[in-house]
């Protein structure tokens, strides 16, 4: 079993997997761009709708020279982009390892991790949060893993396993829906500390196919994150509809951040 008890094994079994699973055109381009250390974190606040105080800080991985590209927009194998995902979590790992090495315990910022829960149920995704989890537990407590899945998912032992684990050892779990998800058995069932909803207001259908969701949050009880959010009116229906917090370019640009790559020759410990 590889042992990935610091942050450069973690950072070279991501290489390793990642050189192993190129498959499509777009898979070597996101590989090379990997290799160059032009993948990092985009970071945006996550603020309360009640007073807009930053709660949470927002990461999702970017490439470019602006950083204006999602890497997910590619034509990506399944497999690559669980890579990827695995590669976020290792860099908002880093980011929170960073913040308590150089910041008072009281500013320290919990980051919110978008990943895809079949990442995590991958072979080799496996072994990976297991070591973070074991080896990283510092860090992983500020860590708020935001699972993206198919509602329609089948519940397993590994997922209630995982999920279990999550809630013990993360600061919290949220869950990610669409308006376009209409069985929320899954969020009933594990019941996520919030639920982020990727929609929009911009037409009527827009807001007609949130209701179902609203209604939903608000019989039981979940908090929930708006996203997105790209002015003062969208805001204001927000937080009207009761969204606890919510982010997106109306109140904050998303910053850049960035970790110098391992080299064969260096070894960090956590």
């Amino acid at each position: 079993m590889d042992n990935l008890s610091n942050y450069r094994s973690l950072y070279h079994k991501i290489h390793q997997l990642m050189e192993e699973h190129v498959v499509t055109e777009d898979d070597q381009l996101v590989f090379e761009a990997f290799e160059k250390n032009d993948i990092r974190h985009a970071c945006q606040a996550i603020r309360a709708t009640r007073d807009g105080e930053v709660e949470f800080q927002h990461l999702t991985l970017r490439f470019g020279s602006q950083n204006e590209q999602s890497v997910y927009q590619f034509d990506l194998s399944d497999t690559m982009s669980y890579c990827l995902d695995l590669y976020s979590l290792y860099l908002a790992l880093r980011q929170t390892q960073f913040q308590l090495e150089t910041f008072h315990p009281d500013l320290i910022s919990n980051v919110v991790v978008p990943i895809r829960l079949e990442a995590l149920l991958w072979e080799h995704g496996q072994v990976f949060i297991d070591h973070v989890m074991r080896f990283s537990a510092h860090a992983f407590a500020h860590l708020v893993p935001s699972l993206q899945m198919p509602m329609s998912m089948s519940r397993t032992g590994v997922i209630d396993k995982l999920i279990e684990d999550f809630k013990e050892r993360a600061y919290a779990v949220w869950f990610e829906v669409t308006p376009k998800d209409k069985d929320y058995t899954l969020i009933s069932y594990y019941k996520p500390h919030a639920v982020k909803l990727s929609g929009t207001l911009e037409t009527k259908e827009d807001r007609t196919a949130l209701l179902p969701l609203i209604r939903f949050f608000k019989r039981y009880h979940f908090p929930w994150i708006a996203s997105r959010v790209g002015t003062q009116a969208e805001l204001n229906q927000y937080r009207l509809l009761g969204a606890s917090y919510y982010f997106g370019y109306f109140s904050d640009i998303p910053t850049s951040m960035s970790f110098k790559a391992f080299s064969d020759e260096d070894n960090e410990v956590w």
